[in-house]
């Protein structure tokens, strides 16, 4: 009776080492991509974030004929293309055009991309903004609840029209007319060494002892540099329009993925 029992063990024991052997099989196949690939990375907790957009190679956004034309430079004049990390100038001679991006990706949202841009060209955007966020406490003691001494009295009066369409609210908004939607950004001003531009951009400063613009757009930073023969306004009127068309650049789908 006991040979019985202890053969009828071994047979459940290999019975159980069997299909523990063919579920390790099958989890391992799903793994060496034989089965579905997501169960795989569910299994093994490993999902994988990309990044969609990348930046193009950095001088494709300086086009050759496009600054020539836009510098009256002259066919005759020779461009020579030095590409970095985050960069690219065309020189010739003791000249030279570049395009500097802040960072190899787009920040993640526009908070912190006009951040970066004020701590680097406005400084005190950023001190304004933390003041500004600073709850201020009252003077006059704790606020008044459940009275209706917190309103203030009013005495306009509105048409049956205006009733009507605002409801129970007389300050409430007509039907119909839509509040105007605040800017992307906060507008640049003057600082010590650079000048606001409303041109380009989100917010944008000029830097003339850099003969650099600096621009906010979206969630991008990036410089354009102007060191080239005429006076300060050309450089300036120069550096508007290629950051304007580095912008369109930026925006456009077709070339967002290249690079």
């Amino acid at each position: 009776m006991k040979q019985v029992k202890l053969l009828f063990m071994g047979l459940c024991l290999a019975a159980c080492s069997t299909q523990s052997r063919d579920n390790l099989e099958t989890l391992n196949a799903a793994g060496a991509g034989d089965a579905d690939s997501k169960l795989a990375r569910r299994v093994s907790g490993t999902w994988l974030l990309s990044t969609d957009y990348r930046y193009q190679e950095r001088c494709n956004y300086l086009p050759e004929e496009f600054v020539k034309n836009l510098f009256k430079l002259g066919e005759d004049v020779e461009l020579e293309k030095y590409s970095g990390l985050n960069n690219c100038e065309l020189r010739w001679g003791k000249n030279k055009i570049g395009f500097y991006l802040e960072s190899k990706k787009p920040f993640e949202s526009t908070f912190q991309s006009e951040y970066h841009f004020n701590k680097l060209f406005e400084p005190q955007a950023n001190v304004a903004q933390e003041q500004t966020n600073q709850p201020k406490p009252t003077i006059y003691g704790p606020a008044p609840e459940g009275t209706g001494a917190e309103f203030p009295a009013t005495t306009e009066s509105t048409t049956p029209q205006e009733d009507s369409t605002r409801g129970a609210d007389p300050s409430a908004p007509l039907e119909g007319i839509t509040a105007p939607s605040p800017p992307i950004a906060t507008p640049a001003k003057n600082t010590a060494t650079g000048e606001a531009i409303t041109e380009v951009g989100d917010k944008a400063i000029w830097e003339p002892g850099k003969k650099s613009l600096h621009v906010l757009y979206n969630n991008h930073v990036f410089s354009v540099v102007v060191q080239a023969p005429g006076s300060m306004a050309q450089a300036k009127k120069g550096a508007i329009s290629l950051a304007k068309l580095i912008a369109h650049s930026l925006d456009d789908p077709s070339d967002a993925n290249h690079g």
